[in-house]
Order: structure tokens, then C-alpha cells, then sequence
């Protein structure tokens, strides 16, 4: 990897140096694989010389979602592949296969993602101690993965595709009535119906492990990064009043929000709030998303959206804005979320999509320098805002 770009130092480094160092020098990092490893490393040692005390914290993990999806469209389809008189082992296959969904989906208690965890994987976290005593604690998140491109995130079906995993996990639960609709003609028939959509999802997730590529993740989620690590800088330099400061940078978020998950955990994080950027740097609308998740969801913290909404009023030079549905899939806050946490997302996308969304051309070059300070600007007026007590 050529070091160029990483031997400006840290204090002199915009966040757009940040995006460039992540997306072409270290290039597409997928989920535990050498480069996710590198950019971690690489975060880690900047922040170590810029005074900033960084760790790596690591956890088992897989490469990429499709290996649990696997496991649950299988279940799914399997049944269609068996002779009606093997009733018992048909529906055993599609309640299982309605149970994983569920359970992978609660975001709390994963048994399968556990099961599939073989590979090393790590986690970054950072420390910034306030100038008091600590009465509360804010923690930056943002992840240095990167996804894989395909059929199913090609740019013109982007905004349709948290509604059609919604459809999908319909349909996989739907299937679980095997052992009432396997009884009669009429309900096999609606069975064999729902079973050729999920094979239909199947394909595209084979699709996307054969013909796509590793994107470079400029903007998911280099811009992130770029902008955690500016406000960590930041506040390494003029420390909060009486909040402590933890920037947490995961590994495998998007093959399944493992280092999130990892995170929780590992410690206790009871009243912490978490305040996540995602994909903010794309030529889009800044937005703070009211609700995370595809066929479960949770609400943001309360709290920390009546902040976002007065940063909103307050300074529309920032043009940030709400967005009352999901944009993109689940989030690293979205485990906080799904344990009853304080969280919020704040990502940039119009119409409900994200510009270049796990496509080839996620790279430097469409990343909006001007989107990119807007949201290191909304970053410190949360911080302020939080240090302030507006949000507890």
C-alpha cells in the first residue's frame, strides 16, 4: 500500500485526505478480510500520533451477509424441493427458516451470525476524557468496511430495495405456514408461489458473490471515518466540559452490524449515547433518520432527534433535514436501538436512496466535499449540543 496521502499529519489532514487514504491507498476493505485489517491499523496509528489513545478490539466475524441469508432462503425454498408426503421434514425446514430469520433480525441474540463467526475481525475505539468529571458518555460511530456491488444495488433500484427486503421477509415468514397451507392444493400452491420469489432472491444474492465487485467505499463509509476522526480530533485538542468522548470505528458492518454488536457486547453501555454517521458524503441531502430497520424497526432517541431538529431550524445554511422512513438498510446504531439504547443516524440521501450505494462508483471522486463538512458541521453542533445536558 503506498503511504503518501498517510504521512501528512493528522492535525493538516481535511476530511476529504481522510476519504482518499481509505478509498484508493488502502482501496475496498471487505469484512475481515487483510485490507478491513490495514485501514483499522492505519486509523489506529494516526490517532496514536496525534495523541489520541486508539485500540484495536477484536472479534470473530463472516464476510459478507449473504452467508447467513444463505442459510435462511435455503431453509426456505428447501421444502419445494421435497415430496408432499414429507410433511413433518417440510415444515421443519420452513419454521426453521421463519425462526432464523427472526432471530438474526431482533439484532439482540444472533445464533446463526454466532454459528457462522470464524474469521477475525476488529474493532478501533478511542477515548477522549472530557475537561471534568464525566456525567455522561457520546460515542462517534462509523465503520471501515466496505460492501460488495450487484444486481441488487444497481443505482436505478436503490431506493427500492428496503421495501423489497420487507416484501421478502414477508415472504419468508409467510412460508412458515407450511404445515397449515401444505395440507391442501390451493395452499401449496400459494407455498410454491412465495418459495419462487425467495429462489428469485437466492439468485441475486449468488449474483452478487460471483459477478460483483468490491467497491472502494468512498462514501460508504470513508466519509464516516473522515468525519468521526475530525470531531475526535477536535475534541482531543479542546476536550468537552462533562462529556466523554468514545469514537468507535467497526469492522463488518456490512456483512451484518458484527462489530457493532461485538461492541455492545463487551461493555456497559447503559444512558451512552451513540451518535452514528453513514454515507455522508454523497452530493445529497444531510439527513437524521427517525426510524432504523427493514422488517423490524426502532425509533432514534428522542432526545438526540429534538437536537438534530433544532440544529435544522437553527443553521439551514447546514441543509439538514428529517427522514421520517429507513434510508439504506440497518445502521451500527440500529443494535443500540434494538436493546432499548439512545441512538441516532445521520446519512446523506434523497428519495430514499444513498448516491452510488454499494456500486463501483462509490469512489473519491463522487464524493461532495461541501456534503462532507456539512457533516463534520452538524457533528460539532451535536457535540456541543450534548456537552450543553440539551439532550439528557
Amino acid at each position: 500500500m503506498d503511504r503518501g496521502a498517510s504521512e501528512i499529519p493528522l492535525a493538516g489532514r481535511e476530511p476529504l485526505d481522510w476519504v482518499s487514504l481509505l478509498a484508493d491507498e488502502v482501496g475496498p476493505r471487505r469484512p475481515t478480510g487483510k485490507a478491513e485489517r490495514a485501514a483499522a491499523e492505519l486509523v489506529r496509528e494516526q490517532l496514536e500520533e496525534a495523541g489520541i489513545p486508539a485500540r484495536l478490539e477484536g472479534f470473530l466475524g463472516y464476510s459478507t451477509f449473504a452467508a447467513p441469508f444463505a442459510v435462511i432462503l435455503g431453509l426456505a425454498v428447501a421444502p419445494a424441493l421435497l415430496a408432499p408426503g414429507h410433511r413433518g421434514l417440510r415444515s421443519l425446514l420452513a419454521v426453521g427458516s421463519a425462526a432464523a430469520l427472526v432471530s438474526e433480525g431482533n439484532l439482540v441474540r444472533t445464533p446463526l451470525s454466532a454459528l457462522l463467526s470464524r474469521w477475525p475481525s476488529q474493532n478501533v475505539v478511542a477515548v477522549i476524557e472530557p475537561q471534568g468529571q464525566p456525567v455522561r458518555t457520546l460515542c462517534l460511530v462509523c465503520h471501515l468496511d466496505t460492501s460488495r456491488s450487484g444486481l441488487m444495488f444497481h443505482p436505478r433500484a436503490a431506493r427500492l430495495l428496503n421495501p423489497a427486503l420487507q416484501a421478502l421477509s414477508a415472504a419468508c415468514l409467510a412460508q412458515a405456514s407450511e404445515p397449515l397451507l401444505g395440507r391442501s392444493r390451493r395452499g401449496r400452491r400459494v407455498l410454491t408461489g412465495v418459495r419462487a420469489t425467495l429462489g428469485l432472491a437466492a439468485a441475486l444474492l449468488l449474483e452478487r458473490e460471483l459477478r460483483g465487485e468490491d467497491v472502494p467505499g468512498a462514501n460508504d463509509n470513508a466519509s464516516g471515518v473522515a468525519t468521526v476522526v475530525r470531531l475526535a480530533l477536535e475534541s482531543a485538542s479542546k476536550p468537552l466540559r462533562g462529556t466523554r468522548l468514545v469514537a468507535l470505528m467497526t469492522g463488518c458492518e456490512e456483512s451484518g452490524l458484527l462489530g457493532s454488536q461485538a461492541f455492545l457486547r463487551s461493555r456497559e453501555t447503559a444512558g451512552w449515547m451513540f451518535v452514528n454517521f453513514d454515507n455522508v458524503g454523497g452530493p445529497a441531502t444531510l439527513r437524521f433518520v427517525r426510524r432504523e430497520g427493514v422488517w423490524r424497526r426502532w425509533d432514534a432517541d428522542p432526545g438526540l432527534v429534538a437536537v438534530a431538529e433544532r440544529i435544522a431550524s437553527e443553521r439551514p445554511e447546514l441543509a439538514l433535514a428529517p427522514s421520517d422512513d429507513p434510508i439504506g438498510l440497518t445502521y451500527d446504531v440500529s443494535p443500540v436501538l434494538a436493546r432499548g439504547g439512545r441512538g441516532i443516524t445521520f446519512v446523506a440521501g434523497d428519495n430514499g436512496s444513498i448516491p452510488n450505494y454499494h456500486w463501483p462508483t462509490d469512489t473519491t471522486e463522487n464524493v461532495d466535499p461541501d456534503s462532507l463538512d456539512r457533516a463534520v458541521a452538524v457533528g460539532r453542533e451535536v457535540l456541543a449540543a450534548v456537552d450543553r445536558g440539551e439532550a439528557d
